[in-house]
């Protein structure tokens, strides 16, 4: 959502969430406009989204899911309850709607390629760990659900989102990985509702502890997903040479070290990590391909797309091979 946000509508929505208009601050926004305001109990971070890329019920479904991670000790930014005390608030004429929600602002600043230490890498790693043992046995409270990880438009409409000379090529590689992906079990102990997009950036450290934010992409899929993209992350570096091998070696062993420490996943999962990193190289690539329809790409967008390119069409490993 890059269109500006009706200031009317800002306004109801800061007053719905008790948080004080002399206060607020834009802090940007991809998917959402993202703004920064003071309320009664602290700082607060207000999202307002197109309700076509996220319906209220889907963030009501998130934000109960994260109440429940919250009270069984994983560290998240927890939603706050609107003034009708719902979640979520649509906002605006019809047609031009917003979805608002907030969220208490969280301690630290996100992480960065500089924070790659075995001390960071092995909190990563409990940080999921404990998410998914607490979502094994989530029961969600309501009608209300999350989408499953294949229903996500960027794997469902890869082939119109890609050029056409794109669309076989890398496309099809997307639909045929996704068919295969399908074939595996979705058993309770392997299989739940995950944050699936836990990068540098929705993670922050405040020098002693980690903090999951933004789970506006959770979907059930497998924990080996949500492990396998953090690894993409830390693997991949568009804009610079690339990372040490010894680097990334020190921080895949610490950081499912981390995870088991808090979770159990059998080695026949952790084997699947290297095919879900090359499911999220592809559907990422398949993702800045759509936002570049809409607007200009930044400068890692660009050189994402030029340096992934070929290494897709290779059919190249995301992880570095062992030399």
């Amino acid at each position: 959502m890059t269109a500006p946000v009706d200031p009317a509508v800002l306004a109801a929505a800061l007053a719905l969430y008790g948080l004080d208009p002399a206060t607020c601050r834009f802090l940007g926004g991809f998917e959402s406009q993202v703004f920064e305001a003071r309320g009664r109990d602290g700082v607060a971070v207000l999202k307002l989204g197109d309700p076509a890329h996220r319906s209220r019920d889907a963030v009501e479904a998130e934000c109960e899911w994260l109440e429940y991670l919250t009270a069984r000790g994983v560290r998240a930014a927890p939603a706050i309850r609107a003034a009708d005390g719902r979640y979520a608030a649509l906002l605006g004429e019809p047609g031009q709607a917003v979805c608002a929600r907030a969220y208490a602002k969280a301690p630290g600043a996100p992480l960065s390629a500089d924070d790659l230490t075995p001390e960071v890498a092995a909190a990563w790693g409990r940080l999921l760990g404990r998410l998914h043992a607490a979502t094994r046995a989530y029961v969600p409270p309501s009608s209300r659900r999350r989408h499953a990880w294949h229903e996500d438009g960027d794997f469902a409409r890869a082939r119109e989102l890609l050029p056409e000379d794109e669309r076989e090529p890398i496309g099809g590689r997307i639909e045929r990985l996704v068919a295969e992906l399908r074939g595996l079990p979705t058993d309770r102990d392997a299989f739940g509702l995950v944050h699936t997009d836990a990068h540098f950036g929705n993670v922050l450290w405040d020098g002693d502890a980690l903090t999951l934010i933004d789970f506006d992409d959770c979907a059930y899929e497998w924990f080996a997903s949500d492990l396998g993209i953090v690894l993409f992350y830390v693997a991949i570096d568009p804009l610079g040479p690339g990372r040490p091998p010894g680097l990334l070696r020190m921080f895949r062993d610490r950081f499912l070290d981390g995870y088991a420490q808090e979770n159990a996943l059998s080695a026949r999962w952790l084997a699947e990590i290297d095919r879900l990193m090359k499911l999220r190289e592809l559907v990422l690539y398949t993702a800045i391909r759509r936002v570049g329809r809409r607007e200009a790409l930044d400068a890692w967008c660009r050189a994402y797309l030029e340096r992934h390119r070929p290494r897709i069409l290779d059919d190249r490993p995301v992880w570095p091979e062992a030399p």
